[in-house]
């Protein structure tokens, strides 16, 4: 979830160089440039955007948490290294990874409606094949669908007419 919004106070601001005026969102945001508002008394940080030249990356915390993974990862898998590179070193390593973002997609931080969905795991003869195996690498491919950020909450509301009935 991103560091951001009512949740994230900032309590030892007390004014903006800007004073109480409104900045315009709808320029700044799409530029990766957040602010910091006043809500219910509150300094707190408005926005989940970052400088990007890749559109795909434009949220702050699927970096943050892209990097966290990568760095976890590469510590955590230290045991398979210098481990026999066959078939068995392969379904440990699908295993662990497994395992390890089981957890992630239980607490939403990948998306899907199931967790294949959400991570794909490829460690097999496809992309470790003898070349890479002579080499000394095994290969894990992971493709995750990060949690997207309500940047913008829409609601729609109307009268309903004679034709429209509103359950009661």
């Amino acid at each position: 979830k991103a560091a951001a919004g009512i949740e994230v106070t900032l309590p030892v601001v007390l004014a903006l160089p800007t004073g109480r005026r409104p900045l315009d969102l709808e320029r700044l945001n799409p530029r990766g440039i957040n602010t910091i508002r006043f809500s219910n008394g509150s300094a707190v940080l408005w926005g989940d955007r970052t400088l990007a030249v890749d559109p795909a990356w434009r949220f702050k915390h699927q970096r943050e948490l892209m990097s966290h993974y990568e760095n976890t990862l590469r510590e955590a898998f230290e045991f398979i290294v210098f481990a026999i590179n066959d078939r068995a070193a392969e379904q440990q390593v699908l295993t662990a990874l497994r395992s390890f973002f089981v957890p992630e997609f239980a607490k939403r931080a990948v998306r899907g409606d199931r967790f294949e969905d959400a991570v794909q795991l490829k460690v097999d003869d496809e992309n470790n094949t003898n070349l890479t195996r002579d080499a000394g690498e095994l290969h894990a491919e992971i493709t995750l669908r990060l949690a997207d950020t309500v940047e913008r909450f829409v609601i729609s509301i109307g009268k309903a007419g004679i034709f429209e009935s509103v359950a009661r």
